[in-house]
């Protein structure tokens, strides 16, 4: 029987990384199609004042808010949320393609945030004519997550918390940039599913993060998150491949169905890693310990530089 896997898209949403609406369809609108409200989405109006009750519908949108010290005013989250731990007593309301307008109507939000991606506008649209702000910003590359600091802040007026924030961040990335730039960088192979074999590719929320701790993609080409054969996963020679799938609470055999394949580099020195912790998909706060940690997953003698892993 075939092990019951999250499909890359509700993989990635529930991790908080923004993928193209083309995963998904139902009552979502293509992310590619226009709206006059996607601007106004990603915008801040300076003139009203700092949000008071927030319902967040991704995590990383969550953890950004509790890392500005704005944690108490998160009155709802998505389905998805799991950190940090006060999260779990939270109203649940869905997601961003699925939210329900009701239950996020009952919380009286002045506030609904996300992350640009797959995304209802039909909901999201009465929330705004109702009066609620919906701030939705890109976070596709590190620059956007550090940006998205400031603009968090500015939404429930912590700008301060924001500042200091941003620099702890900066200071996280600089110090593991330091500690992997004389290293050699492996050929790395990052998998969300196994049904198909969907990887991190070029452009991607992974392929940067994978930079920054020290690796070289080996998807050179096919989209941000492509699927792949296994003769394309021989060709490429990987040699570390990170099992970053999501099995709904089964243990991960990615191992093991690789085994047989022995050419592959990833194989022969053991070196398929689990890396399946979410927050290293996820565009927010634990942006520095995410990198850190898959620094040391590449680069295990820097555990003297860097620190053990938690």
């Amino acid at each position: 029987m075939e092990r019951a896997l999250l499909s890359p898209w509700r993989l990635t949403l529930a991790a908080g990384l923004v993928v193209g609406a083309a995963h998904c369809r139902s009552r979502a609108h293509d992310d590619a199609s226009p709206s006059p409200d996607r601007h106004a989405m990603s915008a801040l109006d300076p003139t009203r004042a700092p949000a008071r009750r927030v319902v967040s519908l991704v995590p990383s949108a969550t953890e950004m808010l509790f890392a500005l010290g704005a944690g108490d005013r998160v009155v709802g989250v998505s389905a998805f949320d799991d950190y940090p731990p006060q999260v779990t007593g939270l109203p649940r309301v869905g997601g961003m393609v699925n939210p329900s307008f009701e239950a996020i109507v009952a919380l009286r939000p002045d506030a609904v945030v996300g992350v640009q991606g797959p995304l209802d506008l039909a909901v999201l649209e009465r929330l705004q004519r109702m009066g609620v702000r919906v701030f939705f910003p890109r976070v596709e590359s590190v620059r956007e997550v550090l940006d998205s600091v400031d603009t968090f802040a500015a939404l429930v007026g912590e700008r301060s918390r924001g500042e200091a924030l941003h620099r702890r961040l900066d200071g996280e990335l600089a110090a593991v940039r330091a500690a992997v730039r004389s290293r050699p960088r492996p050929k790395v192979l990052a998998v969300f599913g196994e049904h198909p074999l969907s990887v991190a590719g070029p452009g991607s929320w992974v392929d940067e993060v994978l930079t920054l701790a020290g690796g070289d993609n080996a998807v050179r080409a096919g989209g941000r998150y492509p699927s792949l054969s296994i003769e394309q996963v021989l060709a490429l020679g990987p040699e570390v491949i990170l099992d970053m799938t999501w099995h709904d609470g089964e243990a991960s055999t990615l191992a093991d169905d690789l085994a047989r394949y022995t050419t592959l580099p990833a194989v022969r020195d053991r070196r398929v890693l689990r890396a399946a912790d979410p927050m290293l998909l996820r565009p927010g706060p634990r942006l520095g310990a995410a990198v850190r940690q898959l620094a040391l997953l590449l680069h295990p003698e820097l555990t003297a530089t860097l620190g053990a892993a938690p």
